[in-house]
């Protein structure tokens, strides 16, 4: 049976495509931004130089701070995508509210060097890593007091960089709790399915092919001969040459032969720090229902806190069908409730009538 398996490079490197759409001013852009400005430059991963903007409060350091660590696709360090800049949005709040907050273009966009499209999880996980020891050698910034956000694939970079740095908190937006490859593309492909009318025999089907090409991705073998028999594999549940070759591209490379044997859960119960980790229940990329419970499982911190946010997608923006093509069409791009509930809770972690982080 002919299948759906052409979805998963729209799915997750949707926002890497999305970013060339052509942007119009949203209503939360920051119109001014009275705060300190100053640019960054560190080392990442294997010789990796990042570049990005560090943002401080006018006040006095040193300062409690935060890491931004996009999702998936090549990002620059406002995550820009549909005309949206979630991460310059994020960064205004956050600096607003009393943290120091560093983002970065991705390696190899914007003005970072590197090679994108051979990294692996690991090359990000390096290069936020680098991140976190450049701005704790800053003057200005409690290097006690430094913590990641994780959006969408970040909630895997995050936990996987805390396994080389001290992070003191992790907060997690629409972070997976599950494997990659097979369970997050293929409830991704199940649920939109689901929304086009699909019967449940297709999304069975669908479910199956992406265990057997996770089976193939993570046996052995060369690149070429994993290419090979997935190409194989896909030709007998009849895709055609060109579905087949969009498959072959998105997957056989290192990011994603390195997905198909990422179980996430190692990282995420070493983190001793608390964390705060947030869905929408219309989320059709990174599912709520099938993730919430995962992480909760396996976070080992008493406080930390999970929340899903009622009829918000993947971008936690207001939209009760989730449809990946509404991201575009709707002008909210985070919710303040959402704003809000990160910075309070970030704010808590540090109360002084708590006598301790």
């Amino acid at each position: 049976m002919k299948l759906i398996m052409v979805l998963l490079g729209t799915l997750i490197s949707l926002t890497g495509c999305a970013a060339l759409f052509i942007a119009w001013p949203r209503p939360q852009d920051p119109r001014d931004r009275p705060y300190r400005i100053e640019a960054a430059k560190f080392e990442g991963g294997a010789g990796v130089t990042l570049a990005g903007e560090l943002t401080l409060p006018r006040s006095d350091g040193p300062f409690k701070a935060v890491i931004l660590i996009s999702g998936s696709g090549p990002m620059d360090r406002n995550e820009a995508v549909f005309g949206h800049r979630p991460f310059l949005v994020l960064s205004d709040h956050l600096t607003r509210a009393g943290f120091a907050v560093l983002r970065y273009d991705d390696r190899g966009v914007g003005d970072s060097t590197g090679d994108f499209e051979s990294a692996t999880m690991n090359d990000f996980a390096d290069d936020a890593a680098g991140a976190f020891r450049w701005l704790a050698t800053h003057s200005d910034i409690k290097s006690t007091e430094i913590g990641f956000i994780g959006d969408s694939e970040g909630g895997y970079v995050a936990p996987a960089a805390a396994l080389q740095v001290p992070a003191a908190f992790m907060v997690f937006l629409a972070g997976p709790a599950k494997r990659l490859l097979p369970d997050i593309m293929a409830t991704q492909t199940a649920g939109i399915l689901r929304q086009q009318g699909a019967s449940d025999a297709t999304i069975i089907t669908a479910r199956k092919q992406y265990e057997e090409a996770t089976i193939i991705l993570s046996g052995p073998g060369t690149v070429a001969e994993i290419r090979s028999k997935l190409d194989v594999y896909l030709a007998s549940e009849g895709q055609t040459e060109r579905e087949r070759s969009n498959v072959l591209e998105f997957l056989v490379n290192p990011w994603g032969i390195g997905y198909a044997t990422y179980d996430p859960i190692p990282a995420l119960r070493a983190f001793k720090g608390p964390v705060l980790a947030l869905y929408g229940s219309s989320d059709l990329q990174v599912s709520a229902t099938e993730n919430a419970p995962v992480m909760l499982e396996n976070l080992i911190n008493s406080r930390s806190e999970i929340i899903v946010f009622e009829g918000l997608n993947h971008f936690f923006q207001p939209s009760e069908s989730g449809s990946i093509s509404e991201y575009m069409w709707i002008d909210t791009t985070i919710d303040p409730e959402v704003l809000n509930r990160i910075s309070d809770w970030m704010q808590n972690l540090y109360d002084a009538s708590s006598g301790n982080r």
